[in-house]
């Protein structure tokens, strides 16, 4: 009972996510938890990772006692012949006679067991050290992959919420415009319009129209994008809870202005620390080739040895033979060899030392970028909002005096045109306002 409630509650959070009919239902942060859950970039590097913690133990185990055994048989078919001079048996036997001897047995069995352990050895240390610090890039790759996808998630959400409200806008200015174009064409025919005014309405119609059509199929472009990024199937259907004007009128945007910058804690910064003390390390080992090599082994083995197969007779003997020692590896002379290598790599540190100091300098000058960005941003999206107000306004007035015979069709086109460009400009603004702060957001590892 315990593991069905401890299962339920695992899976509470889904809930909110699948609507009964299989449709994702998901806000923005709920789109970038399944994304580290499901995203298959993400799952890689998680792979990274526990291939790393195996490394380790694959490297520890190399210090460790290592046991193999071994069995082998061999059966002589023609036991070879030596020839002894006979005088060794016969004294009477004639100069430059011989016998035939055969020495051996047609059965020889031999079992072993050998055992050697690592007593001391430099890169042996050296290389743990490293596997170690190796499975700390690992995690470091994966937390850098989750960010690249949440930040890839956000952008992608954003479009396609920027899709929607393009979409809403359109289609409801298509059934005004329609309705225009219908009145004006009654009009027309009973003589109060002239023709032009029929053909400008017509061409605003067919314009927004492919404008509509554009804008759906941007839309299911976008969709699939952010499901691809989402890890899921691209035949998913998808419901997004967030508003645009929520999500650029956050709180958070002013805090990520004022939050002072952090290089330590930037993912690629600490990727290329981890960098210089790989390196460091790699010049440790070099020097290590300095040091002795130390191994104990023991070996048992056991014979026998018959004309017959006697593993599991009484009359059967094995022959043991044990051997226990070390062996002591000491480089003496390489003529330089070694020297050089050490030379080389602390070389190759000081150029990570060089770069590391590039990157510091040049992670401040984006965090300032970035925080330039989004006050530039928002003061651009802030103007583009009142401008949006104030063509909106035109447009209204300007469809009302239509209406009243007070303004003429290129009049309203006009001011149409002007409105849907402000509202074009005040998308652009929001979308600009969004990835700054997503930037940001990434920079800071949020």
């Amino acid at each position: 009972m315990k593991r069905l409630t401890l299962f339920i509650w695992l899976l509470l959070p889904l809930t909110s996510i699948f609507a009964q009919d299989s449709t994702l239902v998901l806000s923005l942060e709920q789109a970038k938890t399944l994304a580290l859950q499901q995203n298959k970039t993400v799952l890689n590097a998680k792979l990274d990772v526990v291939a790393a913690k195996k490394k380790i133990w694959e490297t520890t185990a190399m210090g460790l006692p290592q046991v193999s055994g071994s069995f082998s048989h061999n059966y002589n078919i023609d036991i070879p012949v030596t020839l002894i001079p006979a005088k060794i048996f016969n004294p009477q036997a004639p100069d430059g006679t011989y016998m035939e001897m055969k020495f051996g047995t047609d059965h020889n069995t031999k079992a072993g067991l050998s055992a050697t352990q690592l007593i001391f050895s430099g890169e042996y240390i050296v290389g743990l050290q490293a596997a170690k610090t190796f499975k700390q890039l690992s995690e470091i790759n994966e937390q850098r992959s989750e960010a690249d996808v949440k930040a890839l998630v956000t952008q992608s959400y954003f479009l396609v919420l920027i899709a929607q409200e393009s979409l809403t806008i359109l289609d409801s200015n298509l059934t005004f415009t329609k309705n225009i174009l219908h009145q004006t064409t009654e009009m027309q025919k009973q003589g109060f319009l002239e023709e032009t005014d029929v053909d400008q309405l017509q061409i605003n119609v067919t314009n927004l129209n492919n404008a509509l059509t554009s804008m759906q199929r941007q839309l299911v472009i976008a969709e699939n994008l952010l499901k691809f990024q989402l890890g899921v199937d691209l035949s998913t259907k998808i419901v997004l809870t967030d508003k645009l004007s929520e999500l650029v009128n956050d709180e958070s945007t002013k805090s990520l202005i004022q939050e002072p910058l952090n290089i330590e804690s930037h993912l690629d910064f600490q990727l290329m620390q981890t960098q210089e003390h790989l390196q460091q390390l790699n010049v440790k080992r070099e020097k290590s080739t300095f040091l002795p090599n130390i191994a104990a082994f023991y070996n048992h083995q056991e014979s026998m040895m018959g004309d017959k197969i006697q593993w599991f007779d009484n009359d059967g003997k094995w022959y043991p033979a044990n051997i226990v020692g070390f062996s002591i590896n000491i480089p003496i002379f390489s003529s330089g060899q070694r020297l050089t290598k050490v030379a080389e790599a602390n070389i190759e540190l000081d150029k990570i030392r060089n770069q590391k100091w590039q990157m510091q300098q040049n992670l401040i000058m984006q965090g300032l970028q970035a925080k330039t960005e989004l006050n530039n941003a928002l003061d651009s999206y802030r103007a583009n909002q009142q401008n949006e107000i104030l063509a909106h306004k035109i447009y209204n007035r300007t469809k009302e005096k239509y209406q009243k015979g007070m303004a003429s069709s290129l009049e309203l086109t006009q001011t149409q045109l002007q409105y849907f460009k402000t509202i074009q400009a005040d998308f652009q603004s929001i979308l600009d306002v969004l990835n700054a702060k997503n930037k940001l957001n990434k920079f800071f590892n949020k």
